[in-house]
């Protein structure tokens, strides 16, 4: 159980820098105490941190005040886990504030394979934020590859440039035709 308020000076497990052109200028963390204000949030010194809504589950966890400690700090630990990926978008339109592209109803996008090379990141980073991609590694690089639709492509390359990774490389290959 985590002591209450946590150590200024102890390293939290889910905090994760983040860059712009290869520049630290903030930080994403996941807090889970005071269990109110259990969130995720982005620092961008020297501003107070600012809590970004990342899932509506989290608020209800924040909300909890029945659950056992130990049973909340379970569920808080795999909240954090299994919303890195939401969260590191969520600190990119934090970052970037954008006007989302209108859709129309039916609107077909091109899935394709996908091969994606990145160094600079490390592995457990990675996979916790482009959970959609099964991911290898070789010497210093990480390879994520599988089937990606165009905004899911451009989705993971944001996450992985955010969080100070480089992008090396991006492969599309054709699916294999069967004779």
């Amino acid at each position: 159980m985590w002591p209450d308020p946590e150590p200024k000076d102890s390293a939290r497990p889910h905090t994760y820098e983040l860059f712009e052109d290869g520049r630290p200028v903030g930080r994403l963390e996941w807090r889970s105490r005071p269990r109110s204000e259990a969130g995720w949030y982005v620092t961008l010194p020297p501003r107070p941190p600012d809590r970004i809504s990342v899932d509506p589950s989290i608020d209800a966890l924040a909300r909890d005040i029945r659950s056992p400690d130990h049973d909340w700090e379970l569920n808080a630990e795999l909240s954090a886990i299994l919303s890195t990926a939401m969260a590191v978008d969520a600190a990119d339109r934090f970052l970037h504030p954008r006007a989302e592209p209108t859709r129309r109803r039916f609107n077909r996008l091109s899935t394709g394979p996908y091969e994606i090379h990145v160094t600079g990141i490390d592995t457990a980073v990675l996979a916790h934020a482009v959970p959609e991609l099964p991911l290898t590694a070789v010497s210093d690089v990480r390879i994520l590859e599988g089937e990606l639709h165009e905004d899911a492509l451009t989705s993971a390359l944001r996450r992985i440039t955010l969080l100070g990774g480089r992008v090396v490389a991006v492969f599309r290959s054709e699916p294999d035709s069967e004779p």
